[in-house]
């Protein structure tokens, strides 16, 4: 499949785009990846009595269904955590089961989905040629492969002279590791602090890019 990069769209390895609606996509293989949905956190949210808005699991959704059209992946792997809590139970199958007719859904158990195991289908880790996929709230070896995971929820800031600071979803990618940015759109993100090894993309549904590197201090 050939592309025509837009600005919310950049390589990261061969084959490998990644997608400022934070989504990962490998050209060959097929699979779309994605991480922490923590679908349903409205539902949780208002089973502990607090009446916030009910528009998350609609805009996972939407943006879910536009990757697919995009993308037409075979597989869509999901990387832990899909749901945030039981309360989302029923309405994530619904989900799952929409998805089925279009793609075929990986999902990775997180450390959220503990309460559904049993109810939903889940597996713990997945292969690819080269990849591993898990949700990275365990250790895991994968000799010869890069492990691709969730869990972290990184997110950097950028700042200019004026005082504007900007907070944005980030993927993060390691020598052998690479962090997905949170696909919830109620997840605040937690700021990375960067290793010299690391390289890290901003993402925003209009335009993705690459942060500069930390430089070694010179002595």
């Amino acid at each position: 499949m050939t592309f025509a990069l837009h600005s919310h769209q950049a390589f990261v390895a061969e084959n490998v785009l990644l997608d400022g609606r934070l989504a990962l996509f490998h050209q060959t293989q097929c699979w779309l990846a994605v991480a922490d949905l923590h679908y349903g956190y409205e539902l949780s949210q208002r089973a502990a009595g607090r009446l916030v808005p009910m528009w998350g699991m609609a805009q996972i959704e939407q943006r879910l269904d536009e990757l697919i059209r995009d993308y037409a992946p075979r597989h869509l792997v999901i990387l832990g955590d899909l749901v945030h809590d039981r309360s989302a139970g029923e309405e994530a199958r619904k989900l799952l089961a929409r998805l089925a007719q279009r793609c075929e859904p990986i999902v990775i158990a997180g450390n959220h989905d503990r309460q559904l195991v049993g109810s939903i289908e889940f597996v713990d880790s997945w292969r690819a040629d080269g990849f591993y996929f898990h949700h990275g709230h365990c250790i895991a070896e994968a000799p010869g492969a890069i492990q691709v995971i969730g869990h972290h929820h990184p997110a950097s800031i950028i700042s200019d002279g004026a005082g504007l600071r900007l907070k944005s979803p980030a993927f993060v990618q390691e020598p052998t590791c690479w962090i997905m940015p949170a696909f919830s759109p109620w997840a605040g993100g937690t700021t990375w602090k960067p290793a010299t090894s690391s390289r890290i993309w901003l993402c925003t549904p209009e335009r993705v890019f690459p942060l500069p590197q930390v430089e070694t201090a010179s002595l």
